[in-house]
């Protein structure tokens, strides 16, 4: 082909990254921390299971939560699981109200959601707003404020965020969450696809009632995709948040993080099909283009466009440090330094997102 030809090939690939910038500063011009506090009694639901290898940290971030919990309810699928016995110990530990609650085994469900079913079946009419959050999460001490207030003040039925992945030990597997995982958390929240996350989903108990959400959630594998798409369905008003970007350590090996990456994408692909093929097209889009690109390496207009591609990579990574800098999520200068040289590698990372994401059936 000729020169204007592949150009024409690559220019999705660069519309792409433009998209990926724009939305970038657009979030970062939007962002601040939340300013207005609300006080009310609100409910925790943490559906455990397995090592709990971060609860004790959780336990902690939730103990100095500005916004102080009425209770927290730890959901396991019954005393026989691993999480059982440190969610005893660490339950009598700590200054926090924790009940523990056995849901049973899951029948026609995921286990989490079972879970989720047995915690909101102990919600009461003292709860004004009720939060479910995954095991993994590590919350800054105004986290739950500021998923609780939009509610609290009358202004949200169902609050959400996104998480934050923190880099705590120089692993590949850690940077590669946080090389693809950032850049998603910045995109904007379209209404059309209907998206909540279920690490952190506050909902007032008109919304539960509305929802059905004990009903929903008996036959599903997936509580957030459900959740939000019953919220659109309903016309409930569905906040997410900017500055509700959770921090979430990045730990396993390589193998583990595609396989979680797998699970996700192919659930994305059921509940949200649409979603996962703009997912599947962008990532093609970026892959065609450096194919072109690196095919044409000996041309001096090929290297010039690896070039504007990098820098888009470089300055994509600024932003998620400026972001995480914002939030109070500061990281090392290594770890920024890291995740600026992955850029160099952009074409292998893309080429995991769209393994792990299930482009091949």
């Amino acid at each position: 082909m000729v020169v204007p030809d592949l150009l024409f090939v690559c220019a999705p690939g660069f519309l792409v990254a433009a998209a990926g910038l724009l939305a970038g500063l657009v979030f970062l011009a939007g962002l601040c921390l939340p300013r207005v506090q609300r006080a009310g009694a609100v409910t925790l639901i943490l559906p455990l299971t397995g090592e709990a290898a971060g609860l004790a940290a959780l336990l902690r971030a939730l103990a100095a939560q500005s916004l102080a919990p009425r209770r927290l309810l730890i959901c396991l699928e019954g005393t026989d699981d691993p999480a059982y016995a440190a969610a005893a110990r660490l339950a009598a530990e700590t200054r926090l109200p924790v009940e523990l609650v056995i849901a049973g085994q899951a029948t026609h469900c995921a286990q989490k959601c079972r879970n989720q079913i047995a915690g909101l079946q102990r919600v009461d009419a003292d709860d004004e707003v009720v939060v479910l959050l995954d095991a993994d999460i590590v919350p800054p001490r105004w986290w739950l404020s500021a998923l609780a207030s939009p509610i609290l003040d009358g202004s949200a039925d169902v609050v959400s965020g996104y998480r934050w992945p923190i880099i705590e030990q120089h692993q590949l597997a850690a940077h590669l969450v946080a090389a693809i995982d950032r850049g998603i958390a910045l995109l904007p929240r379209l209404a059309a696809f209907q998206v909540t996350w279920g690490g952190s989903l506050a909902l007032s108990p008109a919304a539960i009632e509305k929802l059905a959400t004990e009903r929903i959630l008996a036959n599903t594998l997936s509580d957030d995709c459900t959740i939000g798409k019953q919220a659109a369905a309903l016309g409930l008003r569905v906040l997410t948040r900017r500055a509700l970007l959770v921090p979430t350590p990045a730990t396993g090996e390589l193998a583990a993080l595609w396989r979680f990456g797998r699970r996700q994408y192919q659930i994305i692909r059921v509940y949200r099909p649409g979603l996962w093929w703009l997912a599947l097209l962008a990532v093609s889009a970026r892959l065609a283009t450096w194919g072109v690109l690196l095919a044409n390496l000996e041309h001096g207009w090929a290297r010039l466009a690896i070039a504007v591609l990098l820098a888009a990579a470089l300055l994509a990574v600024l932003q998620q440090a400026l972001v995480g800098r914002r939030l109070g999520f500061s990281e090392p200068f290594a770890v920024s330094l890291t995740q600026g040289a992955l850029c160099l590698f952009k074409p292998l990372v893309d080429v995991f997102s769209l393994e792990s994401g299930g482009g091949r059936r």
